[in-house]
């Protein structure tokens, strides 16, 4: 395709240029496919759908395994079915397993279930771009720290090595939040009611108890838009917490 990702991504963020973009996409036909597929995953709305719509226009089958993946993760669920029923010819409405099991079930389908897939590192790079944080460490484990108002900040770090009961691959996030007082157990436990993401738990760090927010995703389902909300809550609530156990920014 003529033009990069990134241009596409910002035309079609851009309400005044969408429209050229979406044609000039399909104009280019499967020639673009591999430019679309990840914009799948974007955290802008406005983008997956573009990229829902000129994967419906061209009509490959490709995007058939990508689709499945966007309604496991339950973003744009009308125009993700449509699409999936106008590519594929089936429709199974909602239910999620049947199209993964048809789409399993076809040989040639298959090839397409890992397609789009963003990796590790693509991932996080989507979840924070344009928010106020720095990322260090590769592979499996990063350390981010989020830029916070007041001069403040707040260390969050993201492992992609978990894995669940059922051996599933999952994505950690935790951010410490100071030292773990008995006396403070049930204060710390209410305080779980009150927050929109991850939880708080007692966790290990140099030796020593400490308070610490957590959250965790499957990282089949995991979102870059769900991922950055989780990021940014975990560190607010995170040095909140901090602050009223001690006027410190240790973390």
């Amino acid at each position: 395709m003529s033009m990069e990702r990134d241009d596409l991504r910002r035309g079609l963020r851009n309400f005044e240029t969408r429209a050229r973009m979406i044609e000039a996409a399909v104009d280019e036909g499967e020639g673009c496919i591999d430019t679309v597929l990840p914009l799948l995953h974007d955290r802008s709305e406005s983008v997956r759908w573009s990229a829902i719509r000129i994967l419906t226009e061209i009509g490959n089958d490709r995007a058939i395994g990508p689709l499945v993946g966007v309604l496991e993760r339950g973003k744009n669920e009308t125009d993700t079915l449509n699409a999936l029923c106008t590519i594929s010819g089936q429709d199974f409405g909602t239910d999620i397993k049947a199209w993964r099991q048809w789409l399993l079930e076809d040989p040639e389908l298959r090839a397409t279930a890992t397609d789009g897939i963003l990796p590790d590192d693509s991932l996080l790079a989507a979840a924070i771009e344009g928010l106020p944080v720095a990322v260090s460490g590769s592979g499996q484990e990063y350390a981010l720290t989020v830029s916070l108002p007041e001069n403040r900040s707040q260390q969050v770090w993201i492992d992609f090595s978990k894995k669940d009961n059922d051996d599933r691959a999952m994505v950690q996030l935790c951010t410490p939040c100071g030292d773990a007082d008995e006396v403070r157990y049930e204060w710390a436990l209410k305080l779980n009611m009150a927050i929109p993401y991850g939880a708080i738990a007692v966790a290990e760090l140099d030796g020593k108890k400490c308070f610490a927010m957590v959250d965790a995703y499957l990282r089949a389902t995991c979102d870059p838009e769900d991922l950055a909300k989780s990021l940014m809550s975990l560190a607010e609530q995170g040095d909140a917490i901090e602050k009223a156990l001690a006027h410190e920014d240790r973390y």
